[in-house]
């Protein structure tokens, strides 16, 4: 395994491990998740508790098959992070062009609302996934160091990831107290 894969599958399995367990904490969490698909309308009413169970479902398999280190898991991983974060992206991109404001549940409860860099975000995600995909098998085992410093990278920048919306927010100008501020449907995987 090369260490470009190495520090993809880090990258993605922490931010699905990290969006899963942030779904799964409590009942309020996963509540919260439900709402938002609701919220995104991306489906019928009647479809969004079994979606989100099977969002849920399907984020515990990838970060999962993203850490066995050998054999067809980790591919089998990684197209999964594809085809979920293309879901996520859709689901996205038709709430911002119904200029709906739906907050971002992707790693927990959120007022953040659904924006393009969330958008951006996963295509990035998923076309290193997808880069993985295309690249063929790198020949011969990587040292000790270098599996350890490509994991470590993928890690620090999944943390960063998922932590993405609470970066931005320091960096904004405190809202003036006078001003009333918009109303955001909680909501967004």
């Amino acid at each position: 395994m090369s260490s470009f894969e190495i520090a993809v599958r880090s990258l993605l399995g922490t931010v699905f491990l990290v969006s899963s367990l942030s779904k799964a904490r409590d009942r309020a969490a996963y509540r919260g998740f439900v709402r938002s698909l609701a919220h995104m309308r991306v489906g019928p009413p009647a479809l969004d508790e079994p979606a989100a169970k099977a969002v849920l479902a399907a984020e515990f398999a990838t970060w999962t098959l993203l850490a066995v280190p050998a054999g067809p898991a980790g591919r089998l991983g990684l197209l999964l992070a594809t085809l979920l974060l293309a879901a996520f992206t859709f689901g996205i991109v038709r709430t911002l062009r119904r200029r709906s404001p739906v907050a971002c549940h992707c790693f927990g409860l959120s007022t953040t609302p659904v924006g393009a860099r969330h958008a951006v975000r996963n295509v990035l995600l998923a076309a290193a996934a997808l880069g993985c995909l295309a690249a063929p098998a790198a020949g011969g085992p990587a040292g000790a160091g270098h599996v350890l410093v490509a994991a470590l990278a993928g890690l620090v920048t999944g943390l960063v990831t998922t932590a993405l919306d609470e970066i931005v927010a320091l960096f904004r100008p405190l809202p003036d107290p006078r001003t009333p501020r918009a109303s955001v449907r909680p909501s967004a995987p």
